[in-house]
């Protein structure tokens, strides 16, 4: 009966080390640092202290959000998942805007992703 449960034991840990030599944790990207410039759009000038997600334009109209990252255990071979970026932009007497893209492996992206968008302009609200 002893063997039968060495037999079991070995076969456990046969198939416990098989799964963790196929599986790893990841270092995912959830948002890659976004640069830009935000600009009144009738006027062309810059939109100070404009709120682009978690933080505030520069007086020369000028953001950055900090990458984010996250880690997740995963099976080896499997794919990153689709990276979807939606950041509220607002400034008071201004429609508000999103920055929107979408990136199909952008999971995968190496640490220090960057992505430049081109100048952001936003309309005045009308007073009524």
């Amino acid at each position: 009966m002893k063997a039968f449960y060495n037999k079991i034991a070995l076969a456990t840990t046969i198939i416990v080390v098989s799964f963790s030599l196929q599986s790893c944790l990841v270092n995912r990207c959830k948002r890659p640092q976004i640069m830009g410039y935000i600009y009144d759009s009738e006027t062309k000038l810059p939109i100070a202290n404009c709120k682009v997600g978690e933080t505030l334009s520069q007086q020369n109209g000028y953001f950055s959000l900090d990458e984010k990252r996250y880690h997740q255990f995963t099976f080896f071979g499997f794919e990153a998942p689709t990276l979807m970026v939606n950041e509220p932009i607002n400034k008071e007497g201004y429609e508000s805007q999103q920055i929107n893209f979408m990136q199909t492996f952008g999971g995968g992206m190496k640490k220090g992703a960057l992505h430049k968008m081109d100048t952001l302009y936003l309309k005045k609200t009308l007073i009524k």
